[in-house]
């Protein structure tokens, strides 16, 4: 086939032509950023955290009654509620934690190897008591857990301190600085430590508070609103408070979520009324918190199927005109012996060249919007396989749309096409 008939046909109509190379070359540099980012949205949604989350029940119990002002009689009802949590049939284990997988936010810190003056590392926090592991569903790969004296002791100490007043003591005096037992991610570990034994280890903040390492966790899942990778501490004391409240994390016998959490609510209002609740399972935080990243996946699955859709019908358009603009000189070369396949071929050989053209543009396009994005803001890499899967997307979608104006231009006869000079 006769490359220059098609060359020249395309030199004639440079405005027309390059418009279709200007759609594909855009249609291929956002569609290929929005599958990227779709992917990258999707991966996380399925990433498995390594919490026991089908079987996580959450609770939060806000109270309204005065007396949960009292010091005393807000540890007292966190034990009575624990004992009612613990003994509630379904139930495996229960926690005072304000650590929740799939919460998006939280607290961190700045530690460092204690005595030294080395760089300060952020870590995410998290207080726990003697039974946080064991409701989250993670084992120790080192060390121990928190003693229920542990919590104890640093809930009071922490309370008696005070934490704004973190250089004098309540007689004005400089505090005494104190040590507290900590479990730590080995990723956090060996960040601060490198490939030195973790367990015994001591850590300081800012303050100069010490922190010993009693336990090791292998992997930990941060669901955090930054990266801030597996870095976590735990520290032993109480989550509680009268304006704040206390959370709750329950974990059930398999398949028993939906019954603890039907019946949580009943069970801790009969230990103690002067409160509020609220209890939901953990597939419901989890889809709320992916929630934006659905409707952005929604989104832009909508206007990638849009894009295609309309060079697909910019494609169309163009052949079926040039086809109607070029009857007389289909008519004449069929007259002159050209086949149907002939014609058929050049119009696909046409709108080929169009379309690769456009996809030579989109592939610049799309490396320098992507550059840009992650740049910029958050947004995932563009990599090569998933740009070649648009190209040839692309192509495919170029020659389906050629093909029916493609066929009708063959099927003109050379007698119809001179009735119509």
């Amino acid at each position: 086939m006769e490359m220059g008939p098609i060359l020249r046909a395309m030199r004639r109509n440079k405005v027309r032509f390059g418009l279709i190379v200007t759609e594909v070359a855009l249609t291929l540099a956002i569609v290929a950023n929005c599958v990227a980012m779709i992917r990258d949205a999707r991966a996380a949604m399925v990433r498995v955290s390594g919490f026991d989350d089908e079987n996580l029940v959450n609770v939060r119990s806000t109270p309204f009654e005065k007396a949960f002002k009292e010091d005393g009689y807000l540890d007292n009802a966190l034990d009575a509620d624990l004992r009612s949590l613990r003994s509630m049939p379904g139930v495996r284990a229960a926690t005072n934690t304000r650590f929740l997988p799939w919460q998006g936010g939280g607290s961190s810190t700045e530690m460092r190897p204690a005595g030294t003056k080395g760089e300060m590392l952020r870590t995410q926090i998290y207080n726990g008591d003697e039974g946080t592991l064991d409701a989250l569903g993670v084992g120790l790969a080192e060390g121990r857990n928190f003693t229920r004296e542990e919590v104890d002791r640093d809930t009071v100490r922490l309370r008696e301190l005070g934490r704004n007043a973190r250089e004098m003591g309540p007689d004005g005096l400089p505090r005494e600085k104190f040590l507290q037992e900590v479990i730590i991610t080995r990723a956090y570990g060996r960040l601060a430590f490198g490939d030195n034994p973790l367990l015994g280890q001591q850590l300081e903040d800012s303050d100069g508070d010490l922190y010993r390492v009693v336990g090791v966790i292998d992997h930990f899942y941060n669901p955090y609103g930054w990266p801030i990778h597996e870095y976590a501490v735990f520290f032993p004391n109480r989550a509680r408070g009268y304006e704040f409240g206390s959370p709750f994390l329950i974990r059930t016998e398999p398949g028993q979520a939906l019954a603890v959490a039907k019946a949580v609510e009943e069970r801790l209002l009969a230990v103690n009324n002067g409160r509020n609740l609220r209890v939901q399972t953990m597939d419901e935080i989890k889809a709320q918190y992916f929630g934006p990243q659905r409707l952005v996946s929604t989104l832009m699955s909508t206007v990638t199927v849009l894009l295609v859709l309309v060079t697909s019908l910019g494609i169309v358009g163009l052949t079926s005109f040039s086809v109607a603009e070029r009857t007389r000189q289909i008519g004449t070369r069929r007259a002159l012996g050209a086949r149907r396949r002939d014609v058929l071929q050049h119009f696909l050989a046409e709108n080929w060249i169009v379309t690769t053209l456009g996809v030579a543009v989109g592939v610049v396009l799309a490396f320098a919007l992507n550059f840009g994005l992650v740049t910029v803001v958050e947004g995932a890499k563009l990599r090569w396989p998933l740009l070649a899967a648009g190209v040839l997307l692309l192509w495919l979608a170029g020659l389906l749309s050629t093909l029916a104006p493609a066929l009708r231009a063959s099927r003109i006869s050379p007698a119809l096409a001179t009735r119509n000079v």
